[in-house]
């Protein structure tokens, strides 16, 4: 009996572990191939100004970017739509530069479905003119923001920093509103 189970476990038992395996491996790797080509699909849609991990988080492990238009930067999330699933765009991301004075401090400015982070250079001559950065970070269709407080305001005032650093524009902002 013992010889007969011996014999069964390596006929049979031992060919079904394998392919378990190898199924189980091919999942793993799917979800993380699958969040390496998202990230580097964020990171170079955005110019790297936003965190890939970030929007990762709130939009989903599958997010890619779709035709940018008048932003810097359009992503889109997987969402399933009547059992079908499909790319729907929830976040964009919009950069403009000043060399015109503008009145008042760095500061957040919102609306109903928008962040737009100001950030000032403290020297102009510095930043080749810039006087000033706008991010605005927009939800786009059936966005985030409804459930992450503060999610866009952190994301304008990350971007807003790397960029104005990019510019040789020494700015600094308050602490994102969590509202």
């Amino acid at each position: 009996m013992s010889q007969s189970r011996g014999r069964w476990l390596l006929g049979v038992g031992m060919p079904v572990v394998l392919v378990a395996a190898g199924v189980a491996a091919w999942f793993v790797y799917d979800r993380y191939g699958e969040r390496a080509t998202s990230r580097s699909e964020i990171t170079a849609a955005c110019r790297g100004l936003v965190d890939p991990d970030e929007v990762m988080r709130v939009g989903g492990n599958t997010v890619d970017a779709g035709p940018a238009g008048v932003h810097l930067c359009v992503l889109r999330r997987a969402v399933t739509f009547e059992g079908q699933q499909e790319m729907a765009e929830f976040l964009s991301l919009t950069v403009t530069s000043s060399k015109d004075a503008e009145p008042g401090d760095s500061r957040f400015e919102q609306g109903p479905r928008s962040v737009t982070a100001v950030a000032k250079c403290a020297d102009p001559t510095a930043s080749g003119a810039v006087t000033s950065l706008r991010v605005t970070a927009a939800t786009e269709g059936d966005g985030p923001g409804r459930g992450e407080p503060g999610f866009l305001a952190g994301l304008a005032r990350g971007a807003a920093l790397r960029v104005a650093a990019e510019a040789g524009c020494a700015a600094t902002l308050p602490a994102a509103p969590k509202s």
